[in-house]
């Protein structure tokens, strides 16, 4: 079966949780089926959309509409897909629903994602700062791809409940698949079992909730003298440099040789993960740092509470966490070290069973083939 993967991305396996996941759903679509990589298919606002609504919310403090969305961009978007889409495709598979919600396949077609744009919205944005008939626009026409598709590929089963709880979804071809992580599992948990390292990975310092870790650190420091923090991804804020024991590891790229060895030697040697995320939806940084043994402690909301089971791969804190309770939280496994060791073997064997790409891909392959007949 020819088909060709359609996305707005580009191919590569680095740049944050979004490219791995797209870079790696090819990937097992190459693995099963004669696959061509459509894309990357950049949707753009249509400029005058765009301008309007921001002179309307920024200056004239009016509702505006989501230009990345309007009406003029979806049409484009469907023209340019369909240049792009290779002639001889048995069936399409989009990564994400939302861009391409106004073209119409003549084959049938898949959608792999993370969340619907009703999630993503109330995530990042205010309703009252947008015209309410322009958002429900939007939320209709993606119900009716996610309709329309022969089947849909969720990353959760909290990302799929929240569609079909918000667009009234009634078929039967919603299936939550999950997504696994960018770096390859070692073979076993090589933490050398005295290490005090607290890792945490973020574009966004703030957004992923770096500056209650920061405070969290200052706390305990003095306690636990060999306690440290090593930071992956974006610069850190805030008066950081007068702790002892930070590292700023920079933006490592796992697609590459020498980031994957600084990747794992970082995660190997980790005795948590903190992810006290302020927005998200399903992190790859929790799975990958569990396939290296390295339990996680982040908040019970968004679909956290799939990948981190509380008390037993993880610490799941009630939002909005407070840098008191982080602090403590830490503090526990620290002082535990019989139940942080159980943790330890517990998260390795939930990721490793739950959450490798090639059991991910030989599903959603297996749904494919039954649909296509």
């Amino acid at each position: 079966m020819a088909i060709c993967f359609i996305s707005d991305l580009a191919l590569q396996a680095s740049g944050g949780g979004s490219y791995a996941v797209n870079w790696h759903a090819f990937r097992q679509m190459e693995r099963h089926f004669d696959a061509a990589y459509g894309g990357p298919v950049v949707p753009k606002a249509a400029v005058v959309d765009n301008c309007i609504s921001k002179v309307r919310r920024k200056i004239l403090q009016l509702r505006g509409k989501f230009a990345y969305f309007s009406a003029a961009t979806l049409d484009e978007n469907a023209r340019v897909i369909g240049n792009k889409v290779v002639a001889n495709a048995d069936a399409l598979f989009f990564r994400s629903a939302t861009p391409w919600c106004r073209y119409r396949p003549e084959v049938p077609y898949f959608i792999y994602l993370d969340a619907v744009f009703h999630t993503f919205f109330h995530n990042t944005f205010r309703p009252e700062n947008f015209i309410g008939s322009d958002l429900e626009r939007i939320w209709r026409e993606e119900a009716a791809f996610l309709e329309g598709a022969a089947a849909v590929f969720f990353e959760s089963g909290w990302g799929m409940e929240m569609a079909i709880n918000a667009y009234g979804l009634q078929g039967n071809h919603y299936h939550a698949v999950g997504r696994g992580g960018v770096i390859d599992p070692p073979e076993d948990d090589g933490w050398d079992g005295t290490s005090l390292k607290l890792v945490t990975l973020a574009m966004k310092f703030h957004q992923k909730g770096g500056d209650l870790v920061l405070e969290a650190y200052r706390m305990l420091k003095p306690r636990f003298p060999g306690l440290s923090w090593h930071i992956i991804g974006g610069p850190p804020e805030g008066d950081w440099q007068s702790l002892g024991g930070i590292h700023y590891e920079g933006v490592i790229r796992p697609d590459e040789t020498e980031g994957k060895k600084r990747m794992s030697h970082l995660l190997s040697q980790a005795f948590l993960l903190v992810h006290p995320t302020r927005e998200d939806t399903s992190p790859l940084v929790v799975t990958e740092a569990a396939y290296f043994g390295c339990p996680s402690i982040s908040v019970n909301q968004f679909a956290l509470p799939e990948l981190v089971l509380d008390g037993k791969t993880g610490l799941l804190l009630e939002p909005p966490v407070t840098a008191e309770v982080l602090a403590a939280a830490i503090e526990s496994l620290i002082t535990d070290r019989t139940g942080y060791l159980e943790m330890r073997r517990q998260a390795r064997d939930y990721a490793m069973k739950n959450y490798q790409w090639d059991r991910i891909g030989d599903t959603m392959a297996g749904v494919m083939r039954e649909r296509m007949g």
